[in-house]
C-alpha cells in the first residue's frame, strides 16, 4: 500500500504534468473577447474550467488504468464502438458461469484470456503471486495481432480484483486505454445481476487465448475445427 507521502509526490507530479492543461485554457481565455472576472465568481469560473481535467489526470494516475465501466455501458461500447472485451477468468469458472451473451456482430469482440496460476514451486519464490500472474496475463493480451496500444480494452473477471492488476500491467506496457468492467461477470452490479444473458461456454464463439506455460500462446475459436491462429513468435 502507498504511503501518504509516496500518494503526495505522484500527485505533486501529476499537477505538475497537468499545468499545460491549465495554460492553454488561460490563453484561450485571455484571446476571446475581454472577460471581466470578480472576487469569488472569478474564481469559481476557473475552477470549473481548470479543476476537471486536473483531476482526471490525477486520477488516472493514481488509479493505474482509465476507469470503470458497468456491464451495460461495455455492452454499448463493444456492440456499437471499436472496443474489445478481454474475459480472463480461467476455464472453470466459464463453464460454471458461462460467458457473456452478445450480438451477433459483436462476438468477434471478445477474447478469453485465461489468468493462469503460478505453479506451486513458483510461488514460494515470488513476493506478489497475484501481481506476476497479471502481468503475464498482460504480457499475453500485448502479443496479440487485433490489438495494439491504441486500442480500447474492457477487462473482465468474475468479481473485478484481477482485472485491476491486469489493466494496471497493460497501461505500464504502453496500453493506455485500458478499462474495467465494474464487478465483473458474478459481483453484487456485475454482468449477470444487471441481467443481460449469459451462454453456456461450449456453445459460444468466443475467441480464446489457449492456457498455456510458454508466451505466447496459440489461439483457437470455441465451436470451430481446425482453425488457428499463432501470436507473434509462436512455432506451433
Amino acid at each position: 500500500m502507498r504511503t501518504f507521502a509516496e500518494v503526495a509526490q505522484q500527485t505533486t507530479k501529476v499537477i505538475e504534468e497537468a499545468k499545460p492543461i491549465a495554460s492553454s485554457t488561460v490563453e484561450a481565455i485571455s484571446s476571446s473577447d475581454p472577460i471581466t472576472i470578480v472576487g469569488a465568481s472569478g474564481a469559481l469560473f476557473l475552477a470549473y474550467l481548470l479543476l476537471p481535467p486536473l483531476f482526471s489526470a490525477i486520477s488516472f494516475s493514481l488509479r493505474g488504468y482509465k476507469g470503470d465501466l458497468t456491464p451495460a455501458q461495455t455492452l454499448d461500447l463493444i456492440s456499437t464502438r471499436n472496443y474489445i472485451m478481454i474475459d480472463i477468468r480461467s476455464e472453470k469458472d466459464k463453464d460454471k458461469a458461462g460467458i457473456p451473451r452478445l450480438p451477433s456482430s459483436a462476438k468477434k469482440k471478445m477474447i478469453a484470456i485465461p489468468l493462469e496460476e503460478l505453479p506451486t514451486k513458483l510461488k514460494g519464490l515470488v513476493r506478489n503471486v497475484k501481481k506476476v500472474e497479471a502481468e503475464l496475463v498482460a504480457l499475453k493480451i500485448s502479443y496479440l495481432k487485433k490489438i495494439n496500444k491504441g486500442s480500447n480494452l474492457v477487462i473482465m473477471d468474475s468479481y473485478s480484483d484481477s482485472a485491476k492488476l491486469v489493466a494496471r500491467a497493460l497501461n505500464s506496457l504502453g496500453f493506455k486505454n485500458c478499462w474495467i468492467m465494474r464487478d465483473g461477470f458474478l459481483g453484487g452490479s456485475g454482468w449477470l445481476q444487471s441481467r443481460l444473458g449469459a451462454d453456456t461456454y461450449s456453445l459460444s464463439f468466443a475467441e480464446v487465448v489457449s492456457p498455456s506455460r510458454v508466451i505466447p500462446a496459440a489461439v483457437r475459436r470455441i465451436g470451430t475445427v481446425g482453425s488457428a491462429k499463432l501470436l507473434p513468435g509462436s512455432s506451433d
